[in-house]
């Protein structure tokens, strides 16, 4: 475990800084377990951005209290709720270290997490992100039945990396990013599948690796939910994805679009983006048309 004796010693100026942006709006019943998580990476470069959304329970609280103990703490509030999107992309902005990582206000890391993705992208420079595996546990710290899956880009040309990012899962995203290549993106939008939208120009720019032994404690405090209830939840206020009547009507239409524009915004040659188009179009419909799962 990393201590603030560390963060001050001379080890820190060989380390990168790991900025984790951590996006909060009422998550007072779970925030300490996260915290305490966070702070017991052994990692001793790490700067955690915690962007509250105006929170209506103790989460202020409970981030100012842990805010005196870990100089690692920086603690934003928001004078009102942006929606979660708008705040995610709130804490990217405020980062100023090499690599980034998303958290969420519940979850959990292996205490090796930022160490070990760290390590691996060190050792690659032509990757974009590491991440390890995921699991899923209830409200009370219990392991639900259910992992996430994953894939390993290393060797793959960057259109084979598009399409593995375009049919895998979103759970990549909340790995240790290149800071560097969110910055370059033209725009993270705030729509439903932002997600995929990110990773798969990521995937244009770079390798993904897989850290088998960096845990990941997904809570899922919510039931079970089917595609259909997750993109009623995603149109809602909470999230500010859906403002228009037609993200509303069509909530899925911009991803598509958007991943279409980042293979021709890419480094890929006439050809490349030309055959990538001409799979995307069965691909779109199988994809999101038949509601296949993220």
């Amino acid at each position: 475990m990393a201590t603030e004796s560390d963060i001050d010693g001379s080890g820190e100026q060989d380390l990168p800084l790991v900025s984790i942006g951590l996006f909060a709006y009422n998550e007072a019943r779970f925030l300490r377990r996260t915290l305490d998580s966070l702070l017991a990476q052994d990692y001793a470069n790490i700067e955690i951005i915690i962007s509250d959304n105006c929170s209506t329970d103790e989460t202020e609280a409970i981030c100012l209290e842990y805010a005196q103990r870990s100089s690692w703490i920086r603690y934003h509030r928001r004078p009102h709720n942006v929606g979660s999107a708008a705040n995610s992309i709130h804490v990217l902005e405020q980062a100023t270290g090499k690599y980034f990582m998303w958290a969420s206000g519940h979850d959990a890391w292996s205490p090796g997490l930022i160490s070990t993705c760290v390590t691996l992208l060190e050792g690659h420079p032509s990757s974009a992100l590491a991440y390890g595996p995921a699991s899923w546990i209830d409200e009370e710290d219990r392991a639900w039945d259910k992992e996430s899956g994953w894939y390993d880009t290393r060797g793959m040309q960057a259109m084979l990396r598009f399409f593995m990012a375009f049919w895998g899962n979103a759970h990549p995203i909340l790995g240790l990013i290149r800071t560097r290549y969110l910055h370059e993106l033209p725009k993270i939008h705030a729509c439903v599948g932002a997600d995929q939208i990110v990773l798969v120009e990521l995937a244009l720019k770079g390798d993904f690796l897989h850290a088998a032994d960096a845990m990941w404690w997904r809570r899922q405090p919510r039931k079970r939910e089917s595609h259909a209830d997750r993109i009623r939840r995603y149109k809602s206020s909470d999230f500010g994805l859906a403002k228009s009547w037609l993200d509303r009507s069509l909530p899925l239409l911009r991803l598509p679009l958007e991943q279409a524009r980042a293979v021709l915004r890419s480094q890929l040659g006439i050809g490349e983006k030309i055959a990538v188009l001409m799979a995307l179009v069965p691909a779109f419909l199988v994809r999101y048309l038949a509601g296949r799962k993220a």
